[in-house]
């Protein structure tokens, strides 16, 4: 019997100061199936949280964490569930602190020269697919880079393109209040900082398409075997 079994699901979870915690579970995919609700869990970066809060994960079997940062975000913002015992922690920057774009119409071209890291994504992946339970990664508002990842996941288990963009867009809501704070105290701040407009993400799914063909020939391209796409999937799916 799955140990998740019986457990309400729900989409976003509120745990500690988090506020985009949110499980790729329930999206209906191409061949009928649905996404496992438990098993991988987008966020932003884990703060504020309780005993009960870390207990709940662990009772998921969400064991393995992923952190999308740079070292500077990570030494300033602690993921506090490093600092706790059944966490397996894995820090696999994307990105190296690089400034915002200086036009919204660049942000999609920022997302794909992430991708382009090829090294990086293959271990962000192969992390998540080697996992001996559930994983949660994060960034820091669990809006970009990880909307990236979660893009690339849910495209792989044949989630329609609409729903991957709906799941990338809500980000901005959740997030709110940490917007609302940066526009108050940050008089230089661009407009579109926060925002997660689906434009963003289509363009670079996009750029990766018109470069590699699909985003499964993109997997292999930066060195994903058949056996590490099959595990991803396996957890991506319901049976």
């Amino acid at each position: 019997m799955d140990e998740r079994e019986g457990t309400e699901m729900k989409r976003r979870m509120a745990l500690g100061k988090m506020l985009n915690l949110r499980d790729l579970g329930g999206y209906p995919t191409a061949d009928g199936r649905t996404t496992r609700w438990g098993v991988l869990l987008r966020g932003d970066n884990p703060m504020g949280l309780t005993d009960a809060d870390a207990r709940l994960l662990l009772e998921l079997n969400i064991t393995t964490v992923s952190d999308l940062r740079t070292q500077e975000a990570a030494r300033q913002f602690p993921d506090e569930l490093t600092a706790r015992p059944g966490f397996n922690c894995h820090f696999i920057p994307m990105s190296t602190g690089e400034k915002l774009p200086n036009e919204e119409e660049l942000i999609g071209l920022g997302y794909f020269r992430a991708l382009e890291r090829k090294d990086t994504i293959r271990s962000v992946l192969e992390t998540i697919a080697d996992a001996p339970g559930g994983v949660l990664f994060h960034c820091m508002a669990g809006k970009d880079r990880t909307g990236c990842i979660a893009a690339l996941l849910l495209t792989l288990a044949g989630v329609d393109r609409l729903d991957i963009l709906a799941d990338y867009q809500v980000s901005q809501t959740y997030i709110r209040p940490v917007i609302r704070w940066m526009q108050e105290t940050r008089a230089d701040l661009p407009a579109y900082v926060g925002l997660s407009k689906p434009e963003y993400l289509e363009d670079c799914l996009e750029r990766l398409e018109g470069a590699y063909g699909s985003v499964l020939d993109y997997l292999r391209a930066i060195g994903l075997t058949q056996p590490v796409l099959e595990r991803l999937k396996s957890k991506l799916l319901e049976e």
